[in-house]
């Protein structure tokens, strides 16, 4: 009862914190801010505008823009750009080298297969975006994964991830197309610093020839940085690095699952105290999280005010920006809530020549009261992804009632089968395989997160209607590292017994890019688990078939924990002290994942 009383008082706190911002809101009031204006269409002028950037990510390609012919590709980014304009952002930071390749015709680059086809689709995708989207008065800068390094690997041909590429690459953009400025993110493969600052430093005097601006978007830990090489601290207080620092403070002040640590302006105060340049500071924030409501940031779940509060803590702070993540959440039903509260901040259109407001700064003053982190808070050790920790999406199989209306068995397939069903039934506990499923999936959350994962959970109830297909776009969508889909079996051998692991085969139409991955996943999951259970191994089944598996854009694995229909199998699946064992199996194989193939 105590604990639920001081979430209830961190909580009002919060709500009453946010109401003040707002009441004291004085309308038609210019924003001015010490840092200048680099980012928009109407930078340098002397009406400074509030930098409100939105980052559209190789998944929104994806999702959005993937394979289409050149009036499909105008016509949907129209839909992007308004989307966007419709928000009150005034900017967008375009991902068009993600995987060491790239979205436009290059002479260093292949065609990207991650947000195109890997052909050249007839046009020039980059030359159509700059021409609508400054039509429009947004700016657009070209966003860059440098070294196409992601998640502890190097992507696509890793032997174009040179120095000299990386700047021929960014004279070609440079040349060739007026964009708005040059955009690195947090993926820093660890390197000595030294190498790292010599490769920011070129691109800074390679961008300034052409005119145009250059920064970075850092993941907001800054032991992190360091650890990888990211050097921060000279970044920001050495000129002739960067032109503005985008650091990706992605927690709310209810940071852990009780609420107890005020992370964001904790993490905030101390990007501040390390900009001795005074650089512009577009804060990062994770409009994301309001879907995906991780239980170890319970600010998520207690408001839909995070971002809003977030807004007017960077005013208060003089700060003269921020970046949304991501795209999709700009626009997503789930995030909604967050994104309207936010925009009741807007007096005025964020388009081209617009002034924003803030409050009078002598009315309120940041909330300093806690400035140091708490030593106990598990983020800070680990060295995590941009999000601050890997992110896991987990799917409890089935629900308890089966939906029999078919759906695509893959993206664009014309094979068919039904959306979902209610599973198995256990032969000696009576017990049904959602329910058993659903045990285990919240078992298995809580223990992820208190190793310092952020962790999707695909159903929180049995009474819901989820297809499989919609579980998968639920996991790609929330950005997740991993998709692990729970199961148990059944059959008509009641003497059958076993677990087995599921992933696509090396061939699968739908997604076959991961198939290492995902077959890597399936194994380290497959041998945590019976190593700790004592369960038999049945081995690693590949399928194309199964509709979960094939719409999945992230390395899936599905795990048929044993059999429902072998007595023993069954009460042990059901016994209290057992499901520790199966849970404690299938974090012991996760982790193993992420040290082989990600560290």
């Amino acid at each position: 009862m105590l604990h639920v009383r001081g979430i209830r008082r961190r909580y009002l706190s919060l709500v009453l914190s946010i109401l003040l911002s707002v009441f004291l809101l004085v309308p038609n009031i210019k924003y001015n801010v010490e840092a200048a204006d680099v980012m928009t269409l109407n930078a340098g002028s002397s009406s400074e505008v509030e930098v409100r950037a939105v980052w559209f990510s190789f998944r929104d390609w994806q999702k959005y823009l993937q394979g289409k012919d050149k009036t499909a590709f105008t016509s949907a980014f129209e839909t992007i750009t308004d989307n966007i304009l419709g928000a009150g952002c005034n900017t967008l930071i375009m991902h068009v080298r993600s995987h060491n390749d790239a979205v436009y015709p290059s002479s260093i680059y292949p065609w990207s297969t991650e947000m195109l086809n890997g052909v050249d689709p007839g046009y020039d995708p980059l030359s159509i975006m700059i021409q609508i989207a400054h039509k429009k008065g947004l700016s657009i800068h070209a966003w860059i994964n440098p070294y196409g390094f992601r998640n502890g690997e190097y992507c696509g041909d890793a032997s174009l991830a040179t120095h000299d590429n990386i700047i021929a690459g960014i004279k070609e953009i440079l040349k060739n197309y007026s964009v708005d400025g040059i955009h690195f993110d947090d993926y820093f493969p660890v390197m000595d610093a030294s190498v790292h600052n010599k490769l920011v430093s070129d691109v800074y005097t390679t961008c300034h020839k052409y005119g145009k601006v250059f920064g970075i978007s850092p993941t907001g830990n800054v032991d992190n940085n360091i650890a990888k090489g990211a050097d921060i601290v000279t970044w920001m207080s050495v000129p002739g690095y960067i032109d503005y620092i985008a650091p990706q403070i992605y927690w709310t002040n209810m940071y852990k699952s009780d609420g107890s640590v005020t992370l964001f302006s904790n993490r905030l105060l101390q990007w501040i105290s390390l900009n001795k340049l005074g650089l512009p500071m577009y804060v990062g924030l994770a409009l994301y999280m309001a879907e995906v409501k991780p239980s170890s940031d319970l600010g998520w779940s207690a408001s839909n005010a995070n971002i809003m509060a977030q807004v007017t803590e960077l005013r208060a702070n003089n700060q003269p920006g921020f970046i949304l993540y991501s795209y999709n959440s700009l626009i997503s039903p789930y995030c909604a809530a967050e994104l309207a509260n936010l925009k009741g901040l807007y007096n005025t259109s964020a388009g081209y020549g617009a002034e924003a407001y803030v409050e009078d700064e002598s009315s309120i003053e940041a909330d300093n009261s806690n400035d140091s982190e708490n030593p106990e808070d598990p983020e800070d050790s680990e060295d995590i992804d941009s999000s601050g920790m890997y992110t896991i999406a987990i799917d409890p199989g089935h629900q308890s009632h089966g939906n029999s209306d078919t759906e695509p068995v893959g993206p664009g397939s014309t094979v068919m089968k039904a959306k979902v069903s209610g599973g198995t039934i256990g032969v000696a506990t009576g017990v049904y395989e959602y329910e058993l499923t659903l045990d285990i999936a919240l078992m298995l959350r809580d223990e992820l997160v208190s190793k310092g994962y952020n962790v999707v959970l695909i159903r929180q109830s049995n009474d819901v209607d989820i297809s499989n297909a919609e579980r998968a776009e639920i996991a790609n969508n929330a950005g997740a590292d991993i998709f692990i889909r729970l199961h148990a079996d059944g059959s008509d051998n009641s003497s059958v017994r076993g677990a087995t692991a599921l992933c696509q085969t090396k061939s699968n139409p739908y997604n076959s890019y991961i198939y290492d991955k995902s077959r890597a996943l399936s194994e380290c999951v497959l041998a945590g688990y019976t190593q700790s259970t004592g369960i038999k191994s049945r081995g690693i089944s590949e399928t194309d078939d199964m509709t979960g598996i094939n719409w999945s854009k992230v390395p899936v694995t599905l795990i048929e924990m044993g059999f429902m229909s072998n007595a023993s199998e069954d009460i042990n699946m059901n016994d209290d002290e057992f499901q520790k064992l199966m849970v404690e199996g299938l974090v012991n194989g996760i982790d193993m994942y992420f040290q082989t193939y990600l560290d």
